[in-house]
């Protein structure tokens, strides 16, 4: 059976429109945000009797026109794949919101920059003695864990009948609340005034609430959750 090729390919080059598509009028191109403008007049005969075939045409073509420019830019291949840098964009786009400052130094940074002290990055990983096995540095099942310690070494003079868990639990929940007010004060440093807005956390004690602990809560959270404000 004879197979006329040449009719069978443009029989299949019939199915698909060709790349070359004909304005009276330039398309307005910003290939940086892949941005085309079409100021060519609509055929509002055809946008009565047949608007969305006209309009998915219009869209077609117009999506056409931006892919050759693209094409015009020069390409390069890297991993089986053609990349193009696209230029600068033209086009100034609004924004939702204004651009964020940069942030200032904390009081460790500013330190550290005038006594030229240089941050060395620490591997995670520690060798932990007592149990002969690495261990990570912080986190999930760290080294010197307060809850692999069954028995704590009571100092010399102290008294013997004060639960030294419950102090240990207590030492590490003001050291949370100091942290947490330094950052608030790193915060405020770089805000205008460089003062804090935020009140220094009061003295731990067990009947506290985590809205009296956190001093970040605002008095909106408060009043959501019916707790009262701190002052």
């Amino acid at each position: 059976m004879d197979v006329d090729l040449e009719a069978v390919l443009e029989a299949k080059k019939a199915q698909y429109k060709s790349i070359e598509v004909r304005k009276d009028v330039e398309l307005q191109y910003d290939v940086g945000n892949l941005l085309a403008t079409d100021l060519n007049p609509l055929d509002h005969h055809a946008m009565k009797s047949r608007r969305d075939e006209y309009l998915k045409g219009l869209a077609r073509d117009n999506t056409q026109l931006l892919i050759n420019k693209i094409w015009q830019l020069p390409v390069e291949k890297a991993d089986g794949m053609i990349l193009v840098e696209l230029p600068t964009p033209s086009t100034v786009l609004p924004r939702e919101k204004p651009i964020p400052k940069p942030k200032g130094l904390t009081a460790w940074e500013t330190f550290a920059k005038a006594k030229g002290i240089k941050n060395r990055k620490r591997s995670r990983m520690v060798f932990d003695e007592s149990g002969q096995e690495w261990k990570p540095r912080w986190g999930y099942k760290r080294v010197d864990d307060p809850k692999d310690k069954w028995m704590i070494e009571i100092p010399d003079r102290a008294d013997p009948y004060e639960d030294y868990f419950e102090k240990q639990a207590e030492e590490k929940k003001e050291k949370i609340a100091k942290n947490e007010y330094k950052r608030l004060k790193n915060i405020s440093r770089t805000q205008k005034g460089g003062r804090l807005k935020a009140p220094l956390p009061p003295p731990l004690t067990k009947d506290m609430s985590k809205y009296q602990v956190r001093p970040e809560v605002t008095a909106n959270e408060c009043i959501l959750s019916g707790h009262p404000p701190t002052s």
